[in-house]
Formats: C-alpha cells, sequence, structure tokens
C-alpha cells in the first residue's frame, strides 16, 4: 500500500498516523463536495442559458412559459445542489473538529487546522465562507428568476 503519509517519519507523537488519515479522509471529502456542487450548479447555470434562446414556446395553461418553467427548474437545481453542498459541509466541519480537537489536546505534532482557522478568519469574516456566498448567490439567482418571469 503505497501512500503518502508514510513517507513521514515516525518519531511524532501517537496519534500522528491518525491525524494525517482523518485529513486525507476530510481533503477527499472537500474534493469531492465541490465536483457534486460544481456539477449541479453547471446544469442549471446551463438551463438557465438554454431558457433565453429564442424558440417556439408551446402554448402553457397554467400562466408559465415554457422559458419560465426551465428558468425554474434551472433555480430549483441550484438549491438542490446547495443542499447537497450543506450537506456534505456539515460532515467536513465534523472532520475538522476532530482535527482542532488533536491538535488542542496536543495529541499530534500538527497545528495544520487551527493554523488555518487563524488565518482564514483573521482575513475574511465568517460571513464570507463559501456556503454564505452559495446562499447570497442562489438568493440573487431567485430574484433574477422572478423578476424575469414578472416582467417579461
Amino acid at each position: 500500500m503505497s501512500s503518502k503519509t508514510e513517507n513521514i517519519p515516525q518519531s511524532g507523537k501517537a496519534q500522528d498516523h491518525t491525524y494525517l488519515e482523518i485529513w486525507k479522509i476530510e481533503q477527499e471529502h472537500s474534493r469531492t463536495r465541490w465536483t457534486v456542487t460544481t456539477f449541479f450548479l453547471s446544469v442549471s447555470f446551463a438551463i438557465l442559458g438554454i431558457s433565453f434562446q429564442e424558440t417556439t414556446n408551446p402554448p402553457s395553461t397554467s400562466g408559465l412559459s415554457f422559458s419560465d418553467i426551465q428558468r425554474i427548474t434551472g433555480l430549483l437545481i441550484f438549491w438542490f445542489g446547495f443542499i447537497i453542498f450543506v450537506q456534505f459541509n456539515r460532515y467536513t466541519n465534523f472532520l475538522r473538529n476532530q482535527l482542532r480537537t488533536m491538535e488542542k489536546q496536543k495529541l499530534v505534532d500538527f497545528t495544520i487546522q487551527l493554523d488555518a482557522d487563524k488565518f482564514m478568519y483573521s482575513k475574511v469574516k465568517a460571513a464570507f465562507s463559501a456556503k454564505w456566498l452559495l446562499f447570497y448567490f442562489g438568493l440573487i439567482y431567485t430574484v433574477i428568476v422572478a423578476l424575469v418571469a414578472i416582467l417579461k
């Protein structure tokens, strides 16, 4: 079994290996979270873009045009992607809290997560985390879709 953590000297504390394994899981989980989120956001925006193409729309009995239905579908896909992001993010936060606990209790020689927290939150407030930025963007997206439907 070939792992990047096998090359780290074994002179550290006993929990260093466990810490690094949790860290690797968290990194892979974060990568998956962004891959899945990017997929849904891309589909959402593609549908939104297609909705603005000039086509002959079939008559609608609900008062919504085919383009409106496309935009609403794109919007729903965006919010579905956001909800999945939040669910993935909850597990990521759990893993990061495990790492912080190990660091605070001095069970490991590392302070990667604590140092990352100091760096990230010294520059930008928590209101600008990826979760909140996606949420704010989703609100703007929702307002735009509603305005386009109302003002057409």
